[in-house]
């Protein structure tokens, strides 16, 4: 049976991924595909093991390959280049001879792209600065967002613990923005542990609480937190099947599901069965 579609299939369409997970040829497939247009699918895993594009290859059309590894290249480089084309906007790839010191020729539109600030291409050594861009910056420091160090994208800290991974897969402190766990820096905001478990308590709560039981349950909620703050949430989840009215919500994708939601053991993180394949 796979694991996916929870239908039986022949032995022939069956594929044995690393994590000794069985999906149907169908829907790995359908995972590939996915990942190319979703960044946080990719690279296409399993319980935290990547799949290897050679179990599911000889399923994929010449032109699906293609664009798969043409997803790869792009998710996979660290300072990436967009062509400055509006109407285009298409990833340049560093490898196909292309980039040139400091200016980028898209393949699609011929227009020309400065790499350094990503904006047109100016005769000047000088990149000119971007309104827009600097604005963004001093939203995302008034906001107290961090800067990832390798795909320079903005993050927002959503618990306490100040260990971030980007979705590019880089791991940095959000205090100081160095890569982890290379600082000193506190590794965890108390504050905020402490918002996420009443954020936790109400969630879970389908009437409400008195208020002397929610502080006690609140305190318990963030003594646990703060113990596992930096969960990796290997192995720990159980099945939430309680009937609720407003049914459960995936944090991660923000779905709602009615029949059940997969609960992290250690940190209490809701996930759907998706993303907790194929996206934790």
């Amino acid at each position: 049976m796979c694991n996916t579609c929870l239908e039986r299939h022949h032995a022939t369409v069956m594929i044995k991924l690393p994590c000794e997970h069985r999906f149907c040829a169908e829907c790995l497939k359908g995972l590939f595909l996915r990942s190319i247009k979703d960044e946080t699918l990719f690279p296409p895993r399993c319980c935290q093991q990547g799949i290897p594009l050679s179990l599911v290859k000889k399923h994929m059309s010449s032109h699906e390959i293609e664009a798969f590894e043409d997803a790869s290249i792009e998710f996979t480089t660290i300072d990436k280049t967009y062509c400055s084309n509006g109407a285009c906007n298409k990833f340049i790839p560093p490898t196909t001879g292309t980039i040139f010191p400091n200016t980028a020729r898209c393949k699609s539109c011929a227009a020309l792209t400065c790499t350094m600030c990503k904006g047109g291409y100016h005769h000047d050594s000088e990149c000119p600065k971007d309104e827009s861009v600097e604005q963004t910056k001093v939203l995302a420091r008034e906001l107290g967002w961090q800067e990832c160090p390798r795909c320079r994208s903005f993050v927002e800290l959503r618990s306490g613990c100040y260990h971030m991974t980007c979705r590019c897969k880089a791991e940095f402190c959000y205090l100081c923005g160095v890569t982890w766990p290379g600082c000193n820096c506190v590794r965890a905001d108390e504050g905020r542990i402490e918002e996420r478990a009443a954020e936790i308590v109400d969630r879970d709560a389908e009437h409400v609480i008195a208020p002397a039981r929610r502080a006690r349950m609140i305190n318990q909620v963030r003594d646990h937190l703060l113990e596992h703050h930096e969960c990796t949430h290997s192995r720990h989840f159980e099945r939430i099947t309680t009937f609720r009215r407003r049914g459960y919500q995936c944090e991660i994708c923000d779905a709602r599901h009615w029949n059940y939601i997969l609960q992290c053991r250690r940190c209490y993180m809701n996930v759907c069965e998706d993303c907790r394949r194929h996206r934790v």
